[in-house]
C-alpha cells in the first residue's frame, strides 16, 4: 500500500465515497465525496500528539470494540496516508488537540466535504465483504456470554500489535483459557441465514489453531465443522500439520452453547458423526466462524455503477466462465470478494486479472461493443412533438437513453447493453433494437406457426438463461414434445405482450414465457420488468377465459436443462386433455380480442414487409415453390 501511495501514477483517494458515475466505457465522470477530516492532509505529520491529549475514548472499530480510541485517532499505526482524524460524532470540542498540534495548524474544524468530478477510463470494484453478525443466533449466546468471541476479535486478541499485545486472555476475567472450541460455518450453508459455503473458514479456522497452538502449546482445542473444504495447493497438508500437533477436530454442527454462571465456562452441545451420538465438552472460550456476506452499502455502489447482483447481494459478473472478470456494465471490472467469497490468492488473481482489463480500455483508441443497441425513429417519438413521455429513459438500467421533452429520445449506444427492455415498454412504438426488431421477430412466429399451429408450443426464451437450458436439455438427451418451437431475445424484457397476442392469434396451442431466475438477469432490472408484463399478461387471459395452462410463466437457468424439459411435457400433457375441437374454438373465440391488442404491431416500421413475405413464404411452401 505505501508502494502504491507513493507511485507516481497513482492518486489514492482515502476517507472518499463515489456519490455518482455517469458516461460509458473510457468516458466515465466520477463525482467523489471527499470527506472532511477536519485536519489539512499535506500538514498533518502524524506525530500523534493531538491523540495524547485528547480527553475523550470510544470503542475502536479495528480493534473490534476490544480497546479504545481517542477522538482524534486513526484507524491502525500502518495506515495510509499516516492523517489523523476527528470524530465529530464523540468530540466536545475542547480544542486541546488544537493547541498540542502547534505551529503545524493541520487541525481545522470549518473544513467541509468536497464535491469532485474526475474523468475516468475504467473502474475496478474491489469493495470486498463484511461479516455476519452471530447475535442473530440465539443458540451460540454471541453478545451474552462474554467468553464467545468472533474469529475477528481473536484474530486482534492473538494479534502482538493487538490491544493485548498478543495474549490470549478471556473477555470474562482476563485469565488464559486452557480449552477453545472453534465453530465453523457460524451463519454459512445455513438456510436460515446464507446457504453458501463461505470459503475460506476451514483454512481461517486451522491457521488460528496452529497459531495458537504454537504460542500456547498445552492448550487444548477442538474444531467443529460440518465438512473440512481445503481444496487450493497445499491446503490438504496444513490441514494434516494440524491433526498432528494435536488440534482436534469434531464433525458435528454444535446446537447450543451454554454458560457457567459461576466460572463462566462453557458447555458446547454438539452431534459427534464419528461417534455416532450427541455429546457435551466444556470450554473456557468459543471462537465463531462466522459467514462471509456483502457489504451493507452493496445496494447502493450497484445502484452507482449499474451493477446487477447475484444471490445473496453478490455483485454479478458477466459470465461465470468466458467472463468473470467483468461487470454486465462495460468498462467496469470487479475484483475480490465483491464478486463472491474467495480467499487471498484468488483475490490477488482477480485483482490481477481486473487491472489487465483495465489497461485493455484505457490502452484502446476504439472500444467493440455488441451490436444489439436500441435505435430510436425519431419520426415516431412522441417527445420530439412535444409531448411528455420519457417511458423508454425509465425502463433503461443503465441510463443508456435520454430524455428531454421537445426532442427525440437518443440513445447513447456506448452505455446501451441490448436488453431490448425499453423497445417492448415503448408505447407507441418508437423505438427498435437492431437484429431483434419487431420484424424480424414476428417473421419468425409466423414461420414458426405455419403449420397446424395448434398442435404448437411456442417457447419465448431468454439468450442467458432459458435459452441456454433449452440447448442443455438437447444435448443431455431429455424427452421432451417435439411440438416445442423455440425463439429466442436477449432478455424477457424484450418479450412484447405483442408477440404473444399475435401467436396466439395465429393460432398457437400453447406459449411459454421464459427467462432468467430474477437473481441471475444479466440486465440488473430486465427479469423484473418482464416479470410484471407476464403476470399482466397471465392475469388478462384469465379473464378472457383461457384454458390455465395454455400461457406459462417459467424462470429456468441454464443449468436446469431437466427443468425446461420437464415445463414442456407438463405444458404439452395440458394441451392433450383438451379435446382438438374445444382447442379450436377457444382459439377463434379469442382471436378477435387477440388481433384488436395486437392491431398497432403492424404500425412498427418493416413489419407489414415481413409478414406479408412471410405470408407469400408459406403459400409458396404450399405450392411447392421458391420465394426469393
Amino acid at each position: 500500500m505505501v508502494d502504491a501511495a507513493r507511485h507516481p501514477r497513482v492518486d489514492v483517494r482515502t476517507y472518499t465515497e463515489v456519490e455518482r458515475v455517469e458516461g460509458f466505457v473510457g468516458n466515465f465522470k466520477v463525482l467523489l465525496r471527499e470527506k472532511s477530516r477536519y485536519v489539512y492532509a499535506d500538514r498533518c505529520n502524524g506525530c500523534g500528539d493531538c491523540a495524547k491529549v485528547c480527553p475523550i475514548e470510544v470503542p475502536n472499530y479495528f480493534e473490534m470494540n476490544l480497546a479504545p480510541r481517542r477522538a482524534i485517532d486513526v484507524p491502525m499505526s500502518q495506515s495510509v496516508p499516516l492523517v489523523y482524524n476527528v470524530d465529530l460524532d464523540a468530540c466536545i470540542h475542547c480544542y486541546k488537540c488544537v493547541e498540542a498540534c502547534g505551529k503545524l495548524e493541520a487541525i481545522d474544524f470549518s473544513l467541509e466535504d468536497k464535491l469532485v468530478w474526475e474523468d475516468v477510463g475504467a473502474i475496478v470494484v474491489a469493495t470486498g465483504y463484511s461479516h455476519f453478525d452471530p447475535t442473530v443466533i440465539p443458540e451460540y449466546g454471541y453478545g451474552r456470554y462474554p467468553n464467545v468471541i468472533t474469529a475477528i476479535e481473536m484474530e486482534r486478541l492473538n494479534n502482538s500489535a493487538g490491544p493485548t499485545a498478543g495474549n490470549l486472555i478471556r473477555p470474562s476475567d482476563g485469565a488464559n483459557p486452557r480449552r477453545l472450541a472453534i465453530i465453523n460455518c457460524v451463519g454459512s450453508r445455513d438456510k436460515r441465514f446464507n446457504p453458501w459455503c463461505s470459503n475460506f473458514c476451514c483454512m481461517y479456522a486451522i491457521k488460528n489453531a496452529v497459531l495458537l497452538k504454537q504460542a500456547y502449546p498445552d492448550i487444548v482445542i477442538t474444531v467443529y465443522y460440518m465438512d473440512i473444504r481445503t481444496p487450493s495447493k497445499g491446503y490438504e497438508e496444513f490441514y494434516d500439520r494440524a491433526r498432528e500437533i494435536g488440534v482436534h477436530f469434531v464433525q458435528g454442527r454444535p446446537s447450543l452453547i451454554t454458560e457457567d454462571p459461576e466460572t463462566r465456562n462453557l458447555y458446547v452441545h454438539s452431534e459427534d458423526v464419528a461417534l455416532g451420538r450427541v455429546i457435551e465438552r466444556e470450554y473456557d472460550m468459543v471462537m465463531l466462524n462466522q459467514a462471509a456476506v456483502p457489504q451493507p452499502d452493496v445496494d447502493t455502489v450497484s445502484s452507482v455503477l449499474n451493477i446487477s447482483q447475484s444471490p445473496g447481494g453478490w455483485f454479478m459478473e458477466y459470465h461465470p466462465k468466458l467472463r468473470p472478470i467483468d461487470s454486465p456494465t462495460d468498462g467496469v471490472s470487479l475484483a475480490g470478494a465483491c464478486q463472491g467469497v474467495k480467499d487471498i490468492p484468488a483475490s490477488v488473481a482477480q485483482g490481477s486479472a481486473a487491472a489487465a482489463r483495465a489497461g485493455r480500455v484505457l490502452h484502446a483508441p476504439e472500444w467493440e461493443i455488441e451490436p444489439l443497441v436500441a435505435v430510436v425513429w425519431e419520426d415516431r417519438c412522441i417527445s420530439a412533438k412535444g409531448r411528455k413521455c420519457g417511458v423508454c429513459a425509465e425502463a433503461c438500467p443503465y441510463g443508456a437513453i435520454e430524455y428531454e421533452v421537445g426532442k427525440a429520445a437518443h440513445v447513447v449506444t456506448a452505455k446501451c447493453h441490448g436488453c431490448g427492455g425499453c423497445v417492448a415498454e415503448c408505447p407507441h412504438n418508437a423505438i427498435t433494437q437492431m437484429h431483434f426488431t419487431d420484424a424480424q421477430i414476428l417473421a419468425q412466429i409466423h414461420a414458426l406457426l405455419a403449420e397446424r399451429p395448434e398442435e404448437k408450443i411456442l417457447a419465448f426464451r431468454c439468450h442467458w438463461c432459458s435459452y441456454g437450458g433449452a440447448d442443455l436439455a438437447g444435448v443431455s438427451h431429455f424427452e421432451y414434445t417435439a411440438n416445442e418451437r423455440g425463439l429466442r431475445v436477449m432478455c424477457s424484457a424484450r418479450m412484447d405482450a405483442d408477440f404473444i397476442y399475435e401467436a396466439l392469434r395465429l393460432g398457437a396451442g400453447a406459449v411459454l414465457f421464459s427467462g432468467c431466475h430474477p437473481q441471475d438477469c444479466h440486465y440488473i432490472t430486465g427479469q423484473p420488468v418482464g416479470a410484471k408484463r407476464a403476470e399482466r399478461l397471465l392475469t388478462t387471459f384469465e379473464k378472457m377465459g383461457m384454458t390455465p395452462g395454455r400461457f406459462r410463466i417459467e424462470w429456468i437457468s441454464a443449468a436446469e436443462g431437466d427443468k425446461y424439459a420437464r415445463v414442456l411435457n407438463e405444458m404439452q400433457m395440458v394441451l392433450d386433455s383438451i379435446p382438438r375441437e374445444k382447442l379450436l374454438e377457444e382459439i377463434t373465440q379469442l382471436r378477435p380480442e387477440m388481433e384488436k391488442r395486437a392491431r398497432r404491431m403492424r404500425e412498427v416500421p418493416g413489419v407489414e414487409e415481413a409478414l406479408a413475405y412471410a405470408d407469400r413464404l408459406k403459400a409458396a411452401s404450399t405450392e411447392g415453390e421458391v420465394v426469393r
